[in-house]
């Protein structure tokens, strides 16, 4: 593994000589450095942060492993400090589900995320911390090699390799800087903020007080004072109340609600659909079909982003060429309902592709016995040999159906 590098400007002596690792630099920057350049405008429309946290939250809830896998399917679980890492503890602050959330929290609102791995005197690996960085920039050292440069309030800059990085809508540098939500955070903002006018009766006229006297306009005005404070008292407690004869109250039609609702789904809709969920499915009343469509497009290829990243920038050439890498299990995600796992893990046993031992496993079961461990036979997978064969037909006469 290679020692992680940092190069600071100002705050140096905030080290003193020691090693640049993850955890200083987050305590520094918890110490009033704080560079956070996500779009914090964007993020608190409830509507997209729904969205954001619906898919983050699922992003988190999917295990990485470290294994070791060949082209020829074998595969063999390692249990070691990546798997503690990945598994139990992400760094001291988190653990793997708040730290994936976070991620792709990021990711999702500033279409880039970084973390940073802290790595032991033994090369083993502690940590994993997520960088409060959005604006970024490439530069390279004197060997060509690519450097990565944070830049806010002081100038970060790390050996690219050394950086995890997570990226949406790529370009050529990372991903796109800028989202393209365009008008659309624009009129849900202008939306709610009129809904929220139109609950405020204050500043709006729901009725006309008709005097039938002829009067000036000031000594309206007190007739209008005399019928507020009769009715507006905390004694009016029933919604109930009583007029003279001199007085007649003229309800006045307007609309309570000039919101157009629909248009405001539509472009709730539209916002949804950009950060990866629709409509029905952040409601819970999609299909099957229509959520297994939502992992495979929207959520399986952040995982396997974070697949590739995790295992290029954590394991050195040379134990990538010998098949370590970070594998996730999404199946979990796949099937969402109770009806549906059990279908499919049915079909897994009668296809013979994983014993029932494997079952209870995924299911967080005690181990059966090791007759569980066996595949199931089944005899429409079963090889024949050449040869003429006769079918027969039911148990009490053979002979049905040759």
């Amino acid at each position: 593994m290679v020692s992680k590098i940092g190069v600071f400007s100002n705050v140096i002596s905030y080290f003193r000589g020691d090693k640049l690792t993850a955890a200083k630099l987050v305590n520094l920057l918890n110490q009033g450095y704080s560079i956070l350049q996500v779009n914090r405008q964007l993020y608190d429309i409830p509507e997209v942060r729904t969205a954001i946290n619906f898919v983050a939250e699922k992003v988190g809830s999917v295990p990485f492993y470290h294994i070791r896998a060949d082209t020829e399917g074998n595969m063999e679980m390692v249990n070691d400090s990546f798997q503690y890492v990945l598994n139990v503890r992400t760094n001291k602050y988190q653990g793997p589900q708040v730290f994936w959330t976070h991620m792709i929290t990021m990711y999702l609102a500033a279409n880039n995320a970084f973390a940073m791995p802290e790595w032991n005197d033994n090369g083993t690996l502690a940590a994993i911390y997520p960088l409060p960085f959005t604006n970024f920039d490439f530069t390279q050292d004197e060997n060509g090699k690519l450097i990565i440069v944070f830049d806010g309030n002081t100038n970060y800059a790390f050996y690219y390799d050394d950086i995890i990085h997570l990226q949406r809508f790529p370009t050529f540098k990372g991903g796109a800087r800028k989202q393209a939500t365009g008008n659309y955070t624009t009129m849900v903002g202008t939306m709610q903020n009129q809904a929220v006018k139109d609950s405020e009766t204050s500043n709006r006229i729901s009725a006309l007080l008709q005097v039938k006297a002829q009067l000036k306009s000031t000594d309206m005005k007190k007739k209008l004072d005399e019928f507020k404070d009769t009715f507006l008292t905390a004694e009016n407690t029933t919604g109930m109340g009583m007029i003279g004869a001199e007085y007649e109250l003229l309800p006045f039609n307007f609309k309570n609600s000039p919101l157009n609702t629909e248009l405001l789904t539509e472009v709730i809709k539209q916002l949804y659909n950009y950060f990866g969920p629709s409509y029905e499915i952040i409601n819970g009343t999609s299909g099957e079909l229509e959520y297994e469509q939502f992992i495979d497009n929207k959520v399986k290829p952040i995982v396997y982003q974070i697949e590739e990243e995790l295992t290029y920038k954590l394991f050195s050439t040379n134990e990538i060429y010998f098949n370590n890498k970070i594998q996730a299990e999404t199946i979990d995600l796949e099937i969402s309902t109770l009806s549906a796992k059990t279908a499919f893990y049915k079909e897994m046993v009668y296809g013979t592709i994983m014993n029932r031992n494997e079952i209870r496993r995924r299911l967080g079961m005690p181990r059966g016995p090791s007759e569980l461990d066996k595949f199931l036979g089944n005899k429409n997978f079963e090889t024949l040999e050449p040869g003429i064969y006769e079918v027969g037909g039911t148990e009490n006469n053979p002979n049905d159906g040759k």
